[in-house]
């Protein structure tokens, strides 16, 4: 008897196997900012089936504090602090000599506006210290929403599901990319005592070898901003319902695009 109980099977109790199975619960901040690193598949996965929506704010946090410490070794450094001062100085001259010639600028007006940039170059100027550390913070926030909305764009033309504040996420988690693009890229920079000084071809080449353009066009291509590229798009895949292949050859064409124009066109350069 005891054999036939034992082979007896379990009856289930009245509604058990209708109860719902727990939800999983959300990825942490912190799961999600090694899991960029480490599998960003399953990561951006697990952020589009999350109920949180702030994964892109502390990434941009530590990429803003980062950046600001980043600035502040370059401008201490004599060499770095002096290349910067010339090219922008001299960038200047070149606009306002322009707008003297057309007569927009008189050479008066000229000289009085290079005195006060010079002045505003002071390293214990007010004007200097809020420009090189509330502006580039501002710059950053600004260009994430503005990166992001294009992109949401973008790839709502090719059927994309991704909400803007999903591609927002993705952006933002991408940022600890960028985080320790600019940690090394900084160290290299005052190793090597010249700006764009980064893990690609402009470990190679100069300004002075290969042209202004030129150079500034391969700096670009150096190895923490292919993989920024390539998370950014596996994460964009994972959000939007698209495949890999798609988001990822997207992103790339738009960033080659953006790099060809600010190097070639001399618009003003944001980075993507």
């Amino acid at each position: 008897m005891d054999e036939n109980l034992e082979n007896t099977p379990q009856q289930d109790l009245p509604g058990e196997q209708n109860l719902p199975s727990a939800p999983e619960p959300d990825i942490s901040v912190t799961d999600a900012m090694t899991g960029v690193i480490t599998e960003p598949g399953d990561t951006f996965d697990a952020v589009k089936k999350s109920t949180k929506s702030g994964y892109w704010v502390w990434p941009t946090i530590i990429f803003i504090v980062i950046m600001l410490i980043s600035t502040f070794l370059v401008m201490r450094d004599e060499e770095l602090y002096s290349e910067i001062k010339t090219k922008q100085t001299t960038a200047m001259k070149e606009r306002f000599e322009e707008q003297v010639k057309a007569g927009k600028m008189s050479q008066e007006q000229m000289n009085e506006t290079m005195e006060k940039m010079d002045k505003g170059f002071n390293r214990s100027s007010p004007f200097f210290i809020i420009s090189t550390t509330i502006g580039p913070a501002i710059s950053i926030l600004v260009i994430l929403f503005l990166k992001g909305l294009i992109i949401w764009l973008i790839f709502k033309a090719f059927k994309g599901t991704a909400s803007y504040m999903l591609v927002i996420c993705v952006l933002g988690l991408a940022n600890i990319i960028q985080s320790m693009q600019s940690i090394i890229d900084t160290v290299l920079a005052i190793l090597m005592g010249r700006l764009q000084a980064n893990l690609g071809p402009a470990l190679l080449f100069t300004a002075e070898t290969i042209g202004d353009s030129m150079f500034k066009f391969m700096s670009h291509f150096d190895v923490f901003n292919i993989w920024y590229l390539i998370v950014i798009g596996i994460g964009l895949a994972k959000v939007s319902n698209l495949k890999s292949s798609v988001s990822i050859s997207v992103i790339f064409a738009l960033w080659l695009v953006w790099v060809a124009f600010t190097s070639f066109l001399k618009i003003p350069f944001f980075g993507m």
